[in-house]
């Protein structure tokens, strides 16, 4: 794991320095990101990979640096970009769907 990093729960990773991983088969891999929730596709979904990201509910992703997803299988794929609901992808710099 990663420096001070932090996981809980079920099948867990938080390998990012600061990061911190919660719930089932989440992945928060990013630097100080954070994962929790529900993953059906254990490092594929359900991940946290970008810098100070953050990815929270059933099988989303935040993939982009800065970047926030919520819900059911939502990615938020661009820098600082928000995906949240249900099977939303927001992949621009900057985007929200």
């Amino acid at each position: 794991s990663g420096t001070d990093a932090h996981a809980e729960g079920f099948e867990t990773v938080a390998s990012g320095e600061q990061s911190h991983a919660e719930g089932f088969s989440t992945t928060a891999s990013g630097d100080q990101s954070h994962a929790e929730g529900m993953s059906t596709t254990p490092g594929v979904v359900g991940v946290a990979l970008g810098v100070a990201s953050h990815a929270e509910g059933l099988d989303a992703d935040a993939t982009g640096n800065y970047s926030h997803s919520e819900g059911n299988a939502t990615h938020a794929l661009g820098i600082a970009s928000h995906a949240e609901g249900e099977t939303t992808a927001a992949s621009g710099a900057a985007s929200h769907a």
